[in-house]
C-alpha cells in the first residue's frame, strides 16, 4: 500500500508537490497540437511529430523533462521525457546519484540503504516502438504523457507522481518509425491501405534489432543500454509491443516457461505480481482476451527488456493484439486461435478466463488496452515503490556476496598473441554493458598458469555477476516438460549466446580467490601498439577478424595488397600491404589491427583488387540480408543492394562481382511469399521471388567469371538451379529427428581450402536451422571443395539440440566451379545477426576468392 501521509521524501517536499499541482496549469493535448485525434482509426502520428509533440508538453508542463539519449544509425536523435512532479525534476542529478547507489550498495552501510529506499522515488522507465509496424506503443505513449502531465491535483495519476519519476522512450527506432508511417499514409485510400512495408524497418536489422542488447551492434541498442545501466539505473523497465491479431488480446506477466536459472527469483515473482495487477485492471475496464503464462518465456536473454533481468532490473514485456497498421479489421469467433506455449485451445482457462470473442479490432481498441497496462505499471511502481527499490538493492547486495563466498571467483582475459582486437572488443562490450572491468598491474598465477602484466580481470562480486555468468559461460538450454513423457518446452528465440565463442576469445575462469595488485580499467583493454615506424611494407596476419578491414582501407587507398601465406605454403596467413608510409600507418589505425614490418620477399601469393559486392534484399525485410550488409561494410566490402528487379537486369548485375544470397526459405526467395501470410497483401509490384530470370543472371554473373554465395535455403536453391552434385540429406528430416534452435555446434576448418585462409581448425558457429550438405564426386570439368564440415563427434558447444548425430559428417561449406565462376555453399550464416565475430572470416573468404590474381615475386613500393 502506498503511504501517503509520511511521502518517500519528507513533509516538505510533499507540500512541495502540492504547491507545484497548482502551478501545472493547462496542458495542450496531442491532438491541440498535431491537429489530428492521435489513437484513432488510420491516425499515425510520424516520429517527427512525436518529437515536436513531446518538446511543446515539456515546454508547457513544469512535471515534464525532456531527454536526449544520442543518434539513430540515419542521425535522428532519439528522445525521452522524464515526468514527475516539479519538487522531484528538479533534483533529478541527485536522484540520479541515489538510484545509482542504490543498483550498487557496495559502499553503503545496511542503515544507508535502508534510509535511501525509505526516501528515494521510485525510477521506472516505459520504451515502445523497436518495431515499427506494431504502430500502437507510440501512440499510446502520446497520449499518457499527457494524461500524467495534465493530472489535476488530488487525482490518482497525480500522486503516483510524488512517488515515482516514469521515463517515456516513444521509439527506440524512429528512423524505421518514419519509413513505417510514411509507407502508411502513401496507400491510404487504396486496395492497400494497411500493408507492411516490403522491406528492412532498421537500415540493417528489421525486427532484429530487438535481438541485440546483448551484442550492442546498433547504435539504438548502444543508446538504450548506456541510459538504463550506466546513467539512469531504473528499477522497472516496461517494453510495450504488438503481435499477431488472430489470438488473445493481450499478454501481461507471468511469463511462460522455461525460465533462466541464473535470474533471480524476485524478478519473477515481482513481474508476475506486476502482470497480474495489469490483468486485474484490464479485466475491471472490461478488456476481455488478457493471457498469462503464455509463449514469451523468461529463458533469453538478448531483447530490451529482458537483458535487465540479469541486471538487477524487472523487465516487464506487454504484447497487444495487432491490426492492419492502423486500419481496423473485423474477426469472427471462428478465425481466433490458440497456439504456442501455455495455450493449446481457445477456451476458458486459469491464465486466459475471459476469451475475446471477435469483433472490430483497430487502433483504437489496442491503445485503450494499452493505456490500462501503463496506468497500472506506474500505478505499480508508487504502491510497491518500497518494494522495487529495496529488490534491485538487495539482489545486487546477494550478487556481490555470492561473488565472495561462491565459485567463480572470476574470470581473466589474456592478452590475445593472435588477435588482441577481438579480447579488446569483448571487454570493450562488457564496459558498456555496465561491467566492472580490472586490469592485473602484476603477473598472475591461476590453475597453474602465469598470466601476463595487463590480463584483464573480470571479479564476480560486483551486481551483475549473473550476467557475467550468463554471457561468459555456455549456458545448458533449461529443459522444461509439461509431462514426464512429453517433448521440452520450445525456446522463444535462440539459445546459446556465449561471448567467447560467439567472439573467438580466450576467457579463463577462475574458482578461487586471485591475491595481486588491480585496478579499475576505465579504458580501452588491449590497446593496439599502433603502425610500424615509417614502414612501406606490413604484414597483417589472417588471424585477426579485422584483417580483411585493413586490406580493404588499403585497397580504398591505392596500396598495393598481396594474400600470402596459408596452410598449403608453411607461411602464416597474412596481408602484404605497401605504400607511402603515411598511408600504410593510418589505415593500420583506422582498422585496428597489429602489423609488422613486412618481410623481404614473401612467397607467391595473390594480389588483390576490390570487389564489387551485391546483397540480395527479397521484397519483404530480411534480416539476414541486413546483418550481412552491415557485416561486410564494416570490414570495408563495397557493398550494394540487390532486389529481384536488378537481378533480372543484365545491365543492373554488370557492375558486381560477387552476389551473395543471405539465408532465406526458398519459397520467399522463388516467390516472395513468407511462411505466414499478411492481412493485406503489398502492391502487386512488391510480390515475387527471383523466378527464371534470377537464376539465368545467376548463371550469366558465374559464365563471366563471378562468385555466387549461398546461405541456407539459398543455397538449397543454388543448387536446384545450377544442377550441381550436392544434396542436402537433411532437408527431408522432421524436426522431431533434427532441431537446432539457435545453437552453438563445433565445425572443423579445413585451413587448406580458400574458405578456411587464416581460420582456426575449430570453431562454433551458430545453427538455426540445421542444414548440412552431401557432396558426390566429381569430374575433371568441375572442381569442388568442403571447406568446413561438421565433425563426426559430439557437435553442441552450448544451447539445445535434438538429433546432432544426423549432422555429423555433414558438409557445412562447399566451394564448386560453374564454367569460369565460382559457387559458395554455406549451411549457416557466418554473419548471424552481426554476432558471430569468429565465423566472420568464412564469409570474407569466400568473397576473397574474386579478388585475388595470382602473381610471386615482392611488393611493390
Amino acid at each position: 500500500m502506498r503511504m501517503r501521509g509520511v511521502g518517500i521524501v519528507g513533509m516538505a517536499v510533499l507540500a512541495v508537490s502540492v504547491t507545484s499541482a497548482a502551478e501545472v496549469g493547462r496542458v495542450r493535448s496531442p491532438r491541440e497540437v498535431l491537429g489530428r485525434e492521435i489513437g484513432s482509426d488510420r491516425v499515425l502520428a510520424s516520429y517527427g511529430e512525436v518529437q515536436a509533440y513531446l518538446r511543446t508538453l515539456a515546454d508547457e508542463s513544469p512535471r515534464v523533462r525532456r531527454l536526449d539519449l544520442g543518434p539513430t544509425v540515419e542521425g535522428r536523435q532519439m528522445i525521452a521525457v522524464a515526468i514527475s512532479t516539479p519538487a522531484n525534476l528538479t533534483r533529478l542529478g541527485e536522484l540520479r546519484e541515489r538510484w545509482a547507489r542504490i543498483a550498487d550498495p557496495r559502499h553503503e552501510r545496511p542503515d544507508e540503504v535502508v534510509e535511501l529506499v525509505a526516501t528515494t522515488p521510485a525510477c521506472v522507465v516505459v520504451t515502445a516502438g523497436i518495431h515499427p509496424t506494431e504502430v500502437a506503443g507510440p501512440q499510446s505513449m502520446l497520449l499518457f504523457a499527457h494524461e500524467l502531465a495534465a493530472a489535476p491535483s488530488g487525482s490518482s495519476a497525480a500522486a503516483w507522481l510524488e512517488d515515482t519519476v516514469v521515463v517515456l522512450v516513444p521509439s527506440l527506432n524512429p528512423d524505421g518509425h518514419e519509413m513505417v508511417v510514411d509507407w502508411y499514409r502513401r496507400y491510404l485510400g487504396t486496395p492497400y491501405e494497411g500493408s507492411n512495408p516490403p522491406f528492412l524497418y532498421h537500415r540493417y536489422a528489421g525486427h532484429d534489432n530487438n535481438r541485440d542488447f546483448v551484442y550492442l551492434n546498433l547504435p539504438e541498442s548502444r543508446a538504450l543500454n548506456r541510459f538504463l545501466f550506466l546513467d539512469w539505473h531504473p528499477q522497472a523497465h516496461l517494453d510495450l509491443h504488438q503481435m499477431g491479431l488472430q489470438g488473445p488480446r493481450q499478454f501481461v506477466p507471468p511469463f511462460a516457461d522455461p525460465i533462466a536459472p541464473l535470474v533471480h527469483p524476485l524478478v519473477w515473482r515481482m513481474t508476475s505480481l506486476l502482470g497480474g495487477l495489469m490483468a486485474l485492471r484490464l479485466e475491471e475496464d472490461g478488456r476481455a482476451g488478457v493471457v498469462s503464462g503464455w509463449e514469451f518465456d523468461g529463458a533469453w536473454i538478448g531483447g530490451t527488456r529482458n537483458t535487465g533481468w540479469w541486471k538487477n532490473v524487472f523487465g516487464i514485456l506487454t504484447e497487444t493484439a495487432g491490426a492492419a497498421l492502423a486500419t481496423p479489421v473485423h474477426l469472427d469467433d471462428n478465425e481466433l486461435r490458440a497456439g504456442g506455449k501455455g495455450l493449446a485451445d481457445y477456451r476458458p482457462q486459469l491464465d486466459f478466463p475471459n476469451p475475446w470473442r471477435g469483433g472490430r479490432w483497430g487502433l483504437p481498441e489496442a491503445v485503450a488496452y494499452q493505456r490500462v497496462v501503463l496506468r497500472a505499471f506506474v500505478e505499480f511502481a508508487a504502491t510497491w515503490r518500497t518494494s522495487l527499490l529495496r529488490g534491485t538493492s538487495s539482489m545486487a547486495a546477494e550478487a556481490v556476496r555470492r561473488g565472495t563466498q561462491e565459485a567463480p571467483w572470476g574470470w581473466l582475459v589474456p592478452p590475445s598473441p593472435t588477435d588482441p582486437g577481438r579480447a579488446r572488443h569483448l571487454v570493450g562490450l562488457l564496459q558498456q554493458a555496465g561491467v566492472e572491468v580490472e586490469v592485473a598491474r602484476s603477473p598472475l598465477t591461476a590453475d597453474g598458469r602465469t598470466f601476463p602484466t595487463g590480463t584483464v580481470v573480470l571479479p564476480a562480486a560486483q551486481p551483475f555477476r549473473q550476467f557475467l555468468l550468463e554471457v561468459l559461460e555456455p549456458q545448458p538450454y533449461p529443459e522444461v516438460r509439461l509431462t514426464a513423457a512429453s517433448e521440452p518446452l520450445p525456446p522463444y528465440d535462440v539459445t546459446a549466446w556465449s561471448l567467447p565463442l560467439f567472439l573467438g576469445v580466450e576467457v579463463v575462469r577462475v574458482d578461487t580467490r586471485l591475491d595481486g595488485a588491480f585496478a579499475r580499467l576505465t579504458s580501452e583493454a588491449f590497446p593496439s601498439s599502433g603502425p610500424p615506424a615509417k614502414a612501406r611494407r606490413i604484414m597483417v596476419p589472417a588471424s585477426q577478424v579485422a584483417a580483411f578491414a585493413a586490406a580493404n582501407r588499403a585497397l580504398a587507398a591505392g596500396l598495393e595488397v598481396l594474400r600470402v601465406g596459408g596452410a598449403t605454403t608453411g607461411e602464416p596467413a597474412a596481408f602484404a600491404i605497401a605504400g607511402e608510409p603515411e598511408v600504410v600507418a593510418r589505415v593500420v589505425r583506422e582498422a585496428g589491427v597489429e602489423a609488422q614490418v613486412g618481410r623481404p620477399v614473401p612467397s607467391a601469393g595473390q594480389r588483390l583488387h576490390r570487389a564489387r559486392v551485391g546483397v540480395l534484399h527479397p521484397d519483404l525485410g530480411l534480416e539476414d540480408a541486413g546483418w550481412c550488409r552491415l557485416v561486410l561494410e564494416r570490414a570495408g566490402f563495397e557493398v550494394e543492394v540487390v532486389d529481384r528487379r536488378r537481378l533480372a537486369a543484365a545491365e543492373g548485375m554488370a557492375a558486381l562481382d560477387v552476389l551473395v544470397l543471405p539465408a532465406m526459405d526458398k519459397r520467399i526467395l522463388t516467390e516472395g511469399r513468407a511462411r505466414w501470410q499478411p492481412v493485406v497483401a503489398p502492391p502487386p509490384e512488391y510480390v515475387g521471388g527471383v523466378g527464371t530470370a534470377g537464376g539465368e543472371a545467376v548463371k550469366a554473373l558465374l559464365a563471366r567469371g563471378g562468385t555466387v554465395v549461398g546461405v541456407g535455403g539459398s543455397a538449397e536453391w543454388l543448387i536446384e538451379t545450377l544442377e550441381l552434385p550436392v544434396g542436402v540429406p537433411t532437408r527431408a528430416l522432421a524436426r522431431s529427428e533434427l532441431a537446432c534452435p539457435g545453437s552453438l555446434l563445433r565445425v572443423e576448418v579445413d585451413a587448406r581450402s580458400p574458405l578456411g585462409w587464416g581460420l582456426p581448425s575449430s570453431l562454433a558457429v551458430l545453427i538455426d536451422e540445421p542444414l548440412g550438405f552431401e557432396t558426390r564426386p566429381t569430374g575433371p570439368g568441375l572442381r569442388r571443395e568442403v571447406g568446413a564440415r561438421f565433425p563426426d563427434g559430439p557437435l553442441l558447444v552450448a544451447g539445445w539440440m535434438r538429433g546432432e548425430e544426423r549432422l555429423r559428417r555433414r558438409a557445412a561449406a562447399v566451394t564448386l566451379s560453374w564454367r569460369s565462376g565460382r559457387v559458395v555453399l554455406l549451411a549457416f550464416s557466418p554473419h548471424f545477426r552481426a554476432q558471430t565475430q569468429a565465423a566472420f572470416p568464412l564469409l570474407f573468404n569466400a568473397i576473397g576468392m574474386e579478388m585475388g590474381d595470382p602473381v610471386a615475386g615482392e611488393p611493390a613500393g
